[in-house]
């Protein structure tokens, strides 16, 4: 499975989870969002459960490792910091943004993340009005 589709999976496990208050994601809920078919779901969560980003449970769900919910995390950021950037320098209309987002993410690594974060000021939440999750860094607090 490339890199790119195990983030894309985990990314929207993440923002599943964040509106679940804990509960199991359904496959068909990660299907749903991510625009394929249940089955295809279940072929790709074995691949995430074997790296222990995900401990999934056929018919019951699945759900976020520590591991699994920093990395998704950590996706959601670098996406949301970089819909920032693209709306600040580059004024793109908000479908744009969030595709050319989605393709940049897989880029940057978190140390660029950060240091455009930094360069960015700082931003609570991103032009959609969607909260930025922070960055680890104990100095890194937001204004």
């Amino acid at each position: 499975m490339k890199r790119e589709t195990e983030e894309e999976y985990l990314e929207t496990m993440y923002k599943l989870y964040k509106g679940s208050k804990g509960d199991n994601i359904k496959t068909g809920e990660i299907a749903d969002h991510l625009g394929v078919s249940p089955p295809t779901v279940t072929e790709v969560l074995p691949k995430l459960e074997e790296e222990s980003y995900i401990e999934y449970i056929p018919y019951h769900g699945v759900k976020l490792t520590e591991k699994g919910y920093t990395e998704g995390e950590r996706i959601v950021r670098s996406h949301r910091i970089l819909e920032v950037f693209l709306k600040k320098y580059f004024s793109l209309d908000e479908e744009i943004l969030h595709d050319k987002a989605c393709q940049l993410e897989h880029i940057f690594d978190a140390e660029m993340i950060d240091i455009l974060c930094e360069k960015l000021g700082r931003p609570s939440n991103c032009p959609h009005g969607n909260e930025i999750p922070s960055c680890n860094d104990e100095s890194c607090s937001k204004d």
